[in-house]
């Protein structure tokens, strides 16, 4: 994670969380949950109605589609992201009601979840703290000079274990970025590898707003596709559950399910070449033609549980395309998850 990613995050908590009161509207259902605990047996409890309302209220619409993996990933590590958005509101109301409501049980969930909000937002007010002044006085931007870094990473079944692996992955994003960049009348030197990270390995490359938004515009309509798909061989999965032994309709569904994809794909490299105006008539045959190459392998790898980030440089010019691939990337996000959920019921 860059410097300034993470300084990012800290106003990103900031906006969501300290300015909608998330830990004090915690901290009061607790109150009252305690109240309740330590009232007389002869006392009738007190409602927490109101103060449940206020919180879910309050973190609900938060959503992190907005933040990088890397930054939901340092969300996690803080212990904030459980206690947000609908994650937050699950979880609350297993405490509150799906567990059959144990007052004393339910305090004591609530006091740990204040406990770790405090903990992870006042870390988060120490490195803002820490590294707001280094950012604003001119320490060295490990953001690349073009307008965007896009974070690739070669996870699950395209995950790298040996160099054969390397050398497959290698040449598929050289036929993404070749792609991507010559429908945009540049060279693949318009892609520039400028950092690497360990972990499920992730390659950093730098690259111009416009090929950027290509990518995302690809990913996208990619997620879309996957998650029909999917969507598909979940009832595939239903009927053999069932036990109908209707193998045709099983064929028959799997065969939508190919052929879903594969008219996603003829979708897709439509989209992309409309949208970069490009036409065989005007001489844009080659560049049509390793481009549909990108769309293939870009789709492949997001199949294949890859996953791609976009950071865009504070300096970056170009604020539409910018703008557009925040939307994409935020869209992005949401279908991941979307078919995250998916995968588990499935599983």
């Amino acid at each position: 994670m860059q410097i300034t990613e993470l300084l990012e995050l800290t106003y990103w908590i900031d906006k969501n969380l300290k300015s909608n009161d998330v830990l004090q509207k915690y901290q009061q259902l607790t109150n009252v949950v305690q109240q309740n605990v330590n009232a007389r047996t002869n006392q009738p409890r007190q409602s927490f109605a109101t103060q449940q309302e206020a919180l879910i209220n309050a973190i609900k619409p938060i959503s992190t589609n907005s933040l990088t993996h890397a930054q939901e990933d340092m969300l996690k590590k803080l212990n904030l992201y459980q206690h947000i958005g609908l994650w937050g509101v699950k979880k609350l109301e297993d405490i509150l009601f799906r567990n059959s409501l144990d007052i004393a049980n339910a305090h004591s969930e609530l006091s740990k979840i204040v406990l770790e909000l405090s903990n992870g937002v006042s870390r988060s007010d120490q490195i803002q703290t820490q590294l707001k002044p280094l950012i604003s006085g001119g320490i060295e931007d490990e953001t690349p000079s073009e307008d965007v870094m896009i974070r690739v990473h070669f996870q699950n079944d395209v995950a790298f274990e040996n160099v054969c692996d390397f050398k497959k992955w290698g040449t598929v994003w050289w036929e993404i970025g070749r792609g991507i960049a010559i429908a945009h009348d540049s060279s693949p030197e318009a892609v520039k590898v400028v950092g690497a990270q360990k972990g499920s390995i992730i390659i950093e490359l730098a690259t111009a707003a416009a090929i950027a938004t290509t990518a995302s515009t690809i990913i996208l309509s990619a997620l879309k596709v996957a998650e029909r798909v999917l969507a598909i061989r979940k009832q595939v999965e239903e009927i053999k559950n069932l036990k109908l032994s209707n193998q045709k309709l099983e064929v028959e569904l799997e065969k939508e399910a190919d052929q879903e994809k594969k008219k996603g794909l003829e979708a897709i490299n439509e989209e992309i070449t409309n949208n970069l105006n490009l036409t065989a008539d005007d001489g844009n045959g080659e560049k049509i033609k390793v481009l549909s190459k990108a769309v293939k392998n870009l789709v492949d790898f997001v199949e294949k549980g890859g996953e791609v980030d976009f950071v865009a440089s504070e300096n970056a010019e170009n604020a539409e395309e910018l703008e557009q691939l925040k939307v994409n990337f935020s869209e992005i996000k949401r279908l991941e998850k979307n078919l995250l959920a998916l995968e588990d019921k499935n599983s």
